[in-house]
C-alpha cells in the first residue's frame, strides 16, 4: 500500500519537462491576454475550468462565447515571479506571482495556481486559480473609494 502511494509523489522535474512547462505556461500568457481562439481550441483541455481573482468562474465553454470579456486584456502585459513547477505523473501543478502591466504601470498582482494534464505528449491548460494579492487588493479598495 505504501508503494502505490509513493508511486504518486511528486518526481523530481527534468530540465526537458521545465522548459516545456515554462514554454507552455508563457504561450499561456500569451495566449489568454490576446484572447487568442487557436489557443483554446488546441491547448486548452475539454475539462477546464478558472477561478479568476475577480471572482468569475468559468468553463472553457464559456470563455469561448464570452464577447464582454475578450477585450478585457487589450494592451495589457505580464511579469511572472516565483515560478514553482511540481509534476505528479502527466500533470503538473504551477504556482507563482504575475503582474499585468499597462505600459509601466501595474495594474495588478495575482497570485496563482495553474494545473497542467499532459495529453499525447502535449501539456494542456487545465485550470487556473487566481487570487489578488493584499497590495493589489488595497489598490482596488482605494480605486472604489475615489469613483464613489
Amino acid at each position: 500500500m505504501l508503494t502505490s502511494q509513493l508511486s504518486f509523489g511528486q518526481q523530481k522535474v527534468s530540465d526537458s519537462v521545465l522548459k516545456e512547462l515554462e514554454a507552455a505556461e508563457i504561450k499561456m500568457f500569451d495566449a489568454v491576454l490576446k484572447y487568442d481562439p487557436e489557443f483554446w481550441k488546441n491547448s486548452v483541455h475539454k475539462d477546464y475550468i478558472t477561478i479568476n481573482a475577480d471572482g468569475v468562474m468559468q468553463t472553457k465553454d464559456v470563455i469561448m462565447a464570452d464577447s464582454i470579456r475578450k477585450d478585457m486584456f487589450a494592451g495589457v502585459t505580464f511579469k511572472l515571479f516565483d515560478r514553482k513547477i511540481r509534476v505528479y505523473g502527466n500533470i503538473a501543478i504551477i504556482n507563482g506571482r504575475s503582474q499585468y502591466l499597462m505600459g509601466d504601470k501595474v495594474l495588478a498582482e495575482v497570485y496563482h495556481t495553474e494545473i497542467w494534464l499532459k495529453e499525447k505528449g502535449k501539456w494542456m491548460f487545465d485550470g487556473w486559480h487566481g487570487t489578488y494579492t493584499k497590495e493589489s487588493q488595497n489598490q482596488l479598495e482605494k480605486a472604489k473609494r475615489k469613483e464613489g
